[in-house]
C-alpha cells in the first residue's frame, strides 16, 4: 500500500524558544524569571517550611525587566518555571528619524536595523544629547526577551 503525499504540513512558532525550564528552588536574587508571562529579575525569594498539606513554597518578587513593575508569584520548590533567554546587542546609532524611530547599525554585523523608537525619559534625553556632537560614535545596548525589545545602556565611543 503507498502513500501519498498530498497534504501539507504547517508548523506554527509556540515561543517555546524564548524560554528554558528550571526549579524553583534554584532561583536566587538576580536569576531571571517568567511571571504573569513577563520576564522578570528576582529581587527577593524566600521559602516556607514544609506543612502538613506539602512541600516548601517559595515566594517570588521580582521586576520586569523592561517596565520596572514589582511582581510577585508562589511556587512550590520542586516545580518547574520559566526562565527567559535574553539576548542583548550592541548597535551604533545613526540618527532619529522624526516619528521618534532610530536608525542602528548592529557593531558586528552591519545589519540596519530602524524598527526600536527611542525611550522616553532619561536615556532617550541622554541619546539625543550625545547624538549632538558628531566627532563621537553613540552605541546603545539593546536588551531583547519573549518577543520584547528595549534600550538598556548607552555609551560614547570616540
Amino acid at each position: 500500500m503507498s502513500q501519498s503525499s498530498d497534504y501539507e504540513v504547517e508548523t506554527a512558532s509556540s515561543g517555546v524558544k524564548d524560554v528554558e525550564f528550571s526549579t524553583a528552588n534554584s532561583l536566587k536574587k538576580g536569576s531571571l524569571v517568567v511571571i504573569r508571562d513577563q520576564p522578570c529579575r528576582v529581587e527577593l525569594i524566600s521559602t516556607s517550611k514544609p506543612g502538613k498539606h506539602g512541600a516548601c513554597k517559595c515566594n517570588i518578587v521580582a521586576k520586569n525587566i523592561f517596565t520596572g513593575k514589582r511582581l510577585e508569584d508562589v511556587a512550590p520548590s520542586q516545580s518547574t518555571i520559566k526562565v527567559p533567554v535574553v539576548k542583548k546587542s550592541m548597535y551604533q546609532v545613526s540618527y532619529i528619524e522624526d516619528d521618534g524611530f532610530m536608525n542602528l547599525i548592529h557593531t558586528e554585523t552591519s545589519e540596519q536595523k530602524e524598527d526600536l523608537r527611542i525611550p522616553e525619559g532619561e536615556l532617550g534625553e541622554q541619546i539625543r544629547e550625545l547624538l549632538k556632537d558628531d566627532s563621537q560614535t553613540v552605541i546603545i545596548t539593546i536588551q531583547a526577551a519573549m518577543g520584547e525589545e528595549a534600550v538598556c545602556e548607552v555609551k560614547v565611543e570616540n
